[in-house]
């Protein structure tokens, strides 16, 4: 679908701090020494020796620091300080004797990248050989090919490596120049290469490299060059009558209108369905060129439910099944008109596999429920019912049961958590997180993670970061046990108190919070997120100076929000805000705090139905399975404080969204309007 614009203070959660667990502070305000251990004390000293290229004094600290856990950090900063030929033995010996660490492959890349730059390329070839295949560093491959040739290395063996390179849509550094002309001069250039270049630029490379590619296209071809740079600046450009000259390149125009219509699709849906309707009388569509713009014009359609929407679900029934969005956009404008026999139609079609997710075992009882075939929903609700899951939930609430923790504490013995506490990673990962050095540390985990030989292990080791306090990893760990049920480490309670303080005085319950939490953050108080999100409840330091004093938050600078108080307050007081805007509703509040209010006040718009139903058919994926976590997370956290909480009574029992809904016009046979 289209670019996600995130919000101005919040982001999407779990998923993205998972994609960037990297991106921890690693400089934050560093806590009175008083609290720090001797060593602790002691590595400091040497690091900033070290820092302030004090060498004589560094060496008298460090002798100190021979069996502490981190020394080897002190000896990886000095080495990517002196990384000369001359110390290549040492280099050497670091890389071998620190292969368990992650320091290994870093200063093995810092020298790779040193060689590089001082164009020892003889040396550099030796470090980068085994690195080939799995580098991304065009400049550094270039480079190594090159020197493979100056070996001696005939060109004809590199072929496939150089034209991997050449085959980019984005330009490449000048160090692969001489690589390609060679290339170039023993005739690999072809007609048929230089087009498959060209095209991948013209779909999602810049305009100026495109023209200067169709250089080396055949001049009968070198017109679609001009048509892509008209498209790309305008792709409604495509509706003037003559624009598509028909020549000898048919299909290319027909990729060039597809193109453009999958762009025109996310603007005015009615005005690009109708220039699709147009361009198809004037130029012929392949049919796998035609199913993917339909596709588009059918999504697009779906998430502002058009009217056309429901008849192209309809019509194609019995296609697309095994895209799991189109699929998902089918069974939510089947569900917004109530057409119970269509979605009951669709999921027998599906596969199995597609069958046996609890979303459609759920709808499909539903809609076996409304045509009154009693007899076949309600043991799929019955069983849907015991689950811990967010169609669960919602079955059980159907059916007036209690819904279900399922808690099982993993059986972790005390033999593993010893062993497993002293590997080098998790000894080195301690003190990092003692040193708030968050970056390191989740760097060590993730090596220590591939060092470990079984679930026993891998269980130990989230107990072990859940003891420290590192929630997040631990909830991180556990999954990759697939121990779903030890809602103890991955449902932490941490700073309870906080939220429950927090969640009385701005009138919002406490689980609510601390649903938001676990999906924001994983309950990571120092996490920091690619958008710059700070904190357990991922708070934007720009908003936060800007909300502060009208939410009555004391905020000074952005570090304040790696203390949990001040960022559950924050976070806290902005859901308030959103909650008290959005018509005191708890589904439009979360989307906002992860998607924005101005998306909110747009999808309203799109029409009211019963609210589970306005959940399905919130147009970002992002955000519609945000809201399912978040409300189970909230469902969950209520049952761990021993709290009644009535969100999913609410998210069955209410109606959703405004009246208003955006027509369109009549539909054609066979179209989306």
């Amino acid at each position: 679908m289209r670019m996600i614009i995130k919000p101005l203070l919040m982001i999407s959660g779990l998923a993205l701090t998972i994609a960037t667990s990297d991106l921890y502070a690693n400089n934050l305000p560093t806590k009175n020494q008083k609290n720090y251990s001797s060593s602790q004390k002691i590595f400091l000293q040497a690091e900033k020796a070290l820092k302030e290229n004090k060498f004589n004094e560094y060496r008298k600290i460090r002798a100190k620091l021979d069996h502490y856990p981190l020394a080897s950090y002190l000896d990886f900063d000095f080495l990517s300080k002196n990384l000369t030929l001359s110390n290549r033995a040492e280099i050497d010996k670091f890389i071998k004797f620190q292969r368990d660490s992650p320091l290994a492959n870093r200063l093995k890349y810092r020298y790779i990248d040193k060689l590089a730059k001082d164009k020892e390329l003889s040396v550099f070839s030796d470090y980068y050989k085994d690195h080939l295949a799995s580098s991304s560093n065009a400049k550094h491959k270039c480079l190594y090919l090159s020197h493979q040739i100056t070996k001696g290395v005939a060109v004809n063996k590199l072929y496939s490596e150089i034209k991997k390179l050449w085959l980019v849509p984005k330009s490449q550094p000048q160090e692969c120049d001489s690589l390609f002309k060679a290339w170039t001069a023993d005739g690999q250039l072809t007609h048929a290469v230089a087009f498959k270049r060209f095209n991948k630029t013209a779909q999602s490379g810049s305009v100026a490299l495109m023209n200067y590619l169709k250089r080396y296209l055949p001049t009968k071809q070198q017109y679609l060059a001009e048509l892509w740079s008209k498209v790309r600046k305008d792709p409604g450009a495509i509706a003037k009558r003559n624009f598509f000259p028909q020549k000898d390149y048919k299909y290319q125009e027909a990729v060039i209108a597809v193109f453009a219509i999958k762009k025109l699709a996310w603007g005015d849906r009615d005005s690009a369905y109708k220039t699709w309707r147009n361009v198809q009388k004037r130029i012929v569509i392949p049919k796998e060129l035609k199913t993917d713009a339909e596709r588009t014009l059918f999504l697009a359609q779906a998430t502002e439910n058009k009217p056309g929407a429901l008849t192209w679900a309809k019509r194609h029934i019995n296609r697309y099944l095994s895209d799991s969005l189109v699929s998902h956009w089918k069974l939510a404008t089947f569900l917004r008109a109530e057409d119970w026999s269509s979605v009951i139609e669709q999921y027998d079609l599906l596969s199995e596999n597609i069958q046996k997710t609890n979303q459609w075992r759920y709808w499909y009882a539903i809609a076996l429920e409304n045509k009154k075939v009693f007899q076949k929903s309600a043991p799929i609700l019955e069983q849907l019912a015991n689950e811990r899951d967010y169609y669960g939930y919602k079955a059980a609430v159907r059916l007036k049961q209690p819904l279900q923790l399922n808690h099982q504490d993993s059986a972790i013995s005390s033999d593993v958590i010893k062993r497993v506490s002293a590997f080098s990673n998790v000894e080195r990962a301690k003190e990092l997180f003692a040193l708030e050095r968050y970056r390191d540390a989740n760097r060590e985990w993730r090596s220590l993670q591939k060092r470990l030989a079984n679930k026993d292990e891998i269980k130990a080791a989230a107990q072990i970061a859940h003891d420290w306090g590192w929630y997040n990893q631990g909830i991180l760990t556990i999954a990759k046990a697939k121990e779903w049920d030890d809602t103890n480490l991955r449902f932490p309670t941490a700073f309870k108190y906080d939220y429950q303080v927090m969640g009385k005085k701005v009138g919002l319950p406490a689980e609510w919070l601390m649903g938001i939490t676990r999906q924001e953050s994983a309950y990571g108080p120092f996490a920091v997120s690619g958008a710059g999100a700070y904190g357990l409840m991922q708070v934007l330091p720009s908003t936060a100076k800007i909300y502060s004093k009208k939410l009555g938050v004391k905020y000074g600078k952005r570090s304040d929000l790696f203390a949990p108080s001040t960022n559950i307050e924050m976070g806290s007081n902005y859901l308030k805000l959103r909650y008290d805007e959005l018509d005191n509703n708890p589904i439009y509040a979360s989307a906002a705090y992860n998607a924005g209010k101005h998306r909110i006040d747009q999808w309203k718009g799109f029409g009211r139905f019963p609210t589970e139903v306005w959940i399905e058919a919130i147009p970002y994926t992002e955000t519609r399975d945000y809201i399912k976590k978040v409300m189970t997370y909230r469902a969950i956290y209520a049952l761990k404080l021993n709290k009644k909480d009535t969100v999913f009574e609410y998210i069955l029992n209410t109606n959703t969204g405004d009246d208003s809904i955006a027509q369109c016009a009549p539909v054609t046979s066979g179209a989306v309007c």
